[in-house]
């Protein structure tokens, strides 16, 4: 692929993710998204074979993006104690939801999943979720060897986590970003007390 046909396939991505970030992927047009490249419509299929595997390919490619922010963060605190890994990870992946397009197009996808594609995503989301749980299985094992919790259940666990974060991913679309970080700071501190007192 020339300089040229990768430029317009990358602005094709682009306009589409934001097209479908707002709107949604029923009420996006391929006319649409030609108009905002500077092409016209039947030039799209040079670079996509149809709305419907362009949608998908921003699936992989915002989920990959996920991945990226979750697996650095986890590295990058790699040797710290699990407080401080698992806060971490909830500020770096409220930074990734606060990313233009990408983290509208993310919670759109998980909230309202096109009807004629939702059963592939349902698929791509469990296989997200899967490699989620793993991550979030080494830090539950981490506080146990650190005796931060002795009352608290894998299951439990993986579920609070999956709870705050898209409880915070939902205050998100409502509120700026200061009071969003005052609502991440104050749900942290909720979370975490839950965890290290939880009674049997």
């Amino acid at each position: 692929m020339n300089d040229a046909a990768a430029s317009t396939a990358e602005r094709i991505q682009t306009t589409a993710l934001a097209l479908f970030a707002r709107q949604g992927y029923e009420a996006t047009t391929l006319a649409q998204i030609a108009d905002g490249v500077g092409i016209r419509k039947p030039s799209l299929y040079n670079h996509i074979d149809s709305k419907a595997a362009l949608f998908l390919d921003l699936v992989a490619q915002v989920e990959a993006a996920f991945f990226v922010v979750q697996d650095a963060s986890l590295a990058r605190h790699a040797e710290a104690d699990v407080k401080t890994r698992l806060h971490a990870l909830v500020e770096d992946l409220s930074v990734f939801i606060f990313t233009e397009s990408q983290g509208a197009f993310y919670k759109r996808c998980l909230l309202f999943p096109p009807e004629p594609l939702a059963a592939q995503i349902r698929e791509i989301n469990a296989a997200n979720e899967r490699r989620i749980d793993s991550a979030l299985r080494d830090l539950y094992l981490q506080g146990q060897r650190e005796g931060c919790w002795r009352n608290v259940g894998e299951r439990a666990f993986l579920d609070a986590f999956y709870c705050l974060m898209d409880g915070l991913y939902s205050q998100r679309f409502i509120y700026d970003e200061a009071e969003y970080r005052r609502r991440l700071t104050s749900s942290w501190t909720v979370f975490w007390a839950g965890l290290i007192h939880a009674q049997d």
